[in-house]
């Protein structure tokens, strides 16, 4: 795939967006059409980060298809049962349901998988050491992730406390996606890989450090 705008350029379309939802959620009047957006904008960022990948095989798409499913998969055991990641359920913000799981879910899994090892692979090339670096990065986004996720309905925990379980779940599982992802498939450096993890994660920090950002 051919793609004219250079790397460097889309990362700062990227975070030009997140900037612009981050501004958005600072007022009363915008808010609201911007927790409207939430899925719109996880897909997006799906799209323009494939959209730089390099390798296109089966194996790529089978792999990748299959951590998404196993991703939405996992949320569905997890919200029914509350053994996986804690007692939480879905709100609206991200979109179309079933099995009282958003579809999104398979999005925001492949993802941070995606991202993650590409951030990890740079650092080593041992597998399990791999899988670990990776599985902490996705543990650190999901922290920052956790007040703005519940005060925009994205989810709720019981109680309305996280447990520490969730992210127990989310090392432990994210450590098997990335040990299974990185065996199965090989491809090149995404240049937007790391782009996109620290603009994610500066945009959630943010909001983590002003909350009445979105309250």
């Amino acid at each position: 795939m051919s793609v004219k705008i250079k790397p460097l350029t889309a990362g700062w379309i990227v975070a030009i967006v997140y900037l612009v939802g981050f501004v958005g959620f600072k007022f009363q009047e915008t808010k609201g059409i911007m927790n409207q957006l939430i899925w719109v904008n996880l897909l997006f960022t799906l799209i323009v980060l494939l959209i730089y990948h390099k390798k296109w095989n089966g194996a790529f798409i089978f792999s990748s298809i299959l951590i998404g499913v196993c991703g939405y998969f996992l949320e569905v055991v997890g919200v029914k049962s509350g053994y996986i990641f804690g007692h939480y359920q879905y709100g609206n913000a991200l979109g179309f349901k079933y099995w009282d799981t958003p579809i999104m879910m398979f999005v925001n899994w492949l993802t941070t998988v995606y991202i993650t090892r590409q951030i990890a692979e740079q650092v080593t090339k041992d597998p399990m050491l791999h899988s670990f670096i990776a599985a902490l990065l996705m543990v650190l986004l999901d922290y920052f992730i956790e007040p703005f996720a519940i005060h925009t309905n994205m989810w709720t925990w019981q109680n309305g406390v996280i447990p520490f379980q969730n992210y127990v779940g989310w090392f432990v599982s994210g450590f098997i996606f990335q040990y299974i992802y990185l065996k199965s498939v090989k491809f090149p450096v995404n240049n937007l890989s790391l782009a996109i993890y620290l603009i994610q994660l500066s945009f959630f920090i943010a909001l983590y450090l002003t909350p009445k950002a979105y309250l």
